[in-house]
């Protein structure tokens, strides 16, 4: 059977965009473990970068992690790597579903490949199919095999938030996603069995509610703090503070500017 890679984004120390009181890299994770399970179910091979709040690589830097799970991919000689993520925009209308490819894959299976997949995750969800996007992102540059990395809603609209942190509709993106995985290997798929009767449906999970703490931001900074937590450059402290008088050290200055880099290369606020 084909072995597929799949890449919840960021971790640990590492929470990638934040917004509506919920963390990027604790929503993915939550949907990649289901969609690990969907795989599993149609006879898949599935190799997980991560399965908790951890970086894959927490010694290592962003760029090595990063490196890390790509090279965790070629070395379980995978059919398909599927980095899992989710956006922000500035505005808070921004909202829907896109896969993002390598622009040296454009015309390619990869691009053919993605663009099943998000019809499949749009299909299944009902979310605005936002279709396939370039990007240079280390991961899909490094990886062997077709990689392609899902942008699955936007953390930044107030209802996609909450349906991404919800346990129904985080089923429905990865049967959805599993679904077009099969199409593309021409597997069978094995529906998501019905539950019993007597089980009662599970509970979603609570949200991470936003930070009690209010610190005062100096007024002259306010908007460019702002911008800085919704681009998801430097989202502050798990304490919710973003402490704006505090030195900044090396390693997060590397940490921001990789950040920042990798969000002017997606076109930045535009």
């Amino acid at each position: 059977m084909p072995t597929v890679v799949i890449d919840p984004g960021h971790g640990g120390q590492d929470p990638g965009t934040v917004g509506n009181g919920y963390q990027e890299s604790m929503l993915v994770l939550q949907t990649s473990l289901l969609l690990r399970d969907a795989l599993r179910r149609c006879g898949f091979r599935v190799v997980m970068t991560r399965e908790s709040n951890t970086l894959p690589l927490p010694s290592g830097s962003i760029a090595e992690d990063l490196a890390y799970r790509a090279q965790l991919a070629n070395n379980n000689n995978a059919d398909l790597f599927v980095a899992w993520h989710v956006d922000s925009a500035t505005s808070s209308d921004v909202n829907g579903v896109a896969v993002w490819i390598h622009p040296s894959t454009r015309g390619t299976r990869t691009e053919q490949w993605a663009q099943t997949l998000v019809n499949g995750i749009a299909a299944a969800t009902g979310q605005k199919n936002r279709g396939v996007y370039l990007g240079d992102f280390q991961v899909l540059r490094e990886t062997a095999a077709d990689a392609v990395l899902v942008e699955s809603g936007f953390i930044t609209n107030q209802q996609e938030a909450n349906n991404l942190a919800n346990t129904n509709f985080q089923v429905r993106e990865a049967e959805g996603a599993a679904q077009a995985i099969c199409t593309l290997f021409n597997v069978p798929y094995n529906q998501l069995p019905a539950p019993r009767p007597d089980t009662p449906a599970p509970t979603p999970p609570t949200p991470t509610p936003p930070s009690p703490v209010q610190e005062q931001w100096p007024a002259w900074a306010q908007e460019s703090i702002q911008h800085m937590i919704d681009w998801g450059i430097m989202v502050g402290f798990p304490d919710g503070t973003w402490k704006p008088n505090q030195l900044v050290t090396r390693a997060e200055m590397a940490v921001a500017l990789e950040k920042l880099y990798a969000f002017i290369r997606q076109g930045g606020a535009s």
